[in-house]
């Protein structure tokens, strides 16, 4: 038996501190409804490394910026994202093609290899007039002068065209 104690003292005690939680949890809602939503397709927004997870909306978002803004000189952008091997370079590209506001802008969107990226100059007379967007992975560092020629055939087909270079190198981003 309890010596000791009061009978009901511990249920009252903890009704209180259930009812005072209950009523600051209305505060609790409205201040959650000001934060920003969490993603619920993490793939597309967040890169895990080592249990440590990094936001990716921010580069989500410039990558989009990039890409639907309208460059005045009339010369195709060039973005190059560079990073670590599996990091989420691809991935995050992918996402962004997918969108179909870029889907929209670009009606023909190319993935090509930086081994074989010049053979798409063959296929200027089909590509004219057409805004295309052109990532390029490159495995291996690049000639110069095989990067004007395939620079000077985006600009030749259309100026609206943007070129997005995908690399763990970091001079590669001198293009």
């Amino acid at each position: 038996v309890n010596k000791g104690k009061v009978p009901g003292l511990e249920e009252n005690g903890a009704l209180e501190n259930l009812e005072t939680v209950v009523s600051n949890i209305a505060e609790f809602v409205v201040l959650l409804g000001g934060c920003e939503h969490i993603s619920r397709r993490p793939y597309d927004a967040y890169l895990h490394i080592d249990n440590f997870m990094f936001g990716r909306h921010t580069e989500k978002q410039k990558l989009l910026n990039f890409l639907l803004q309208h460059d005045p000189d009339g010369s195709p952008a060039v973005l190059p994202i560079i990073g670590q091997l599996a990091v989420g370079k691809k991935t995050l590209v992918a996402h962004v093609c997918a969108d179909e506001s870029i889907r929209s802008q670009f009606p023909s969107i190319l993935h090509l290899n930086g081994d074989n990226f010049l053979s798409i100059v063959d296929q200027e007379k089909a590509m004219l007039g057409t805004a295309a967007l052109l990532v390029v992975e490159f495995v291996s560092d690049v000639d110069e002068m095989e990067w004007k020629e395939f620079y000077s055939f985006v600009t030749r087909t259309n100026r609206r065209s943007k070129v997005v270079i995908i690399s763990k190198l970091e001079r590669l981003a001198r293009f």
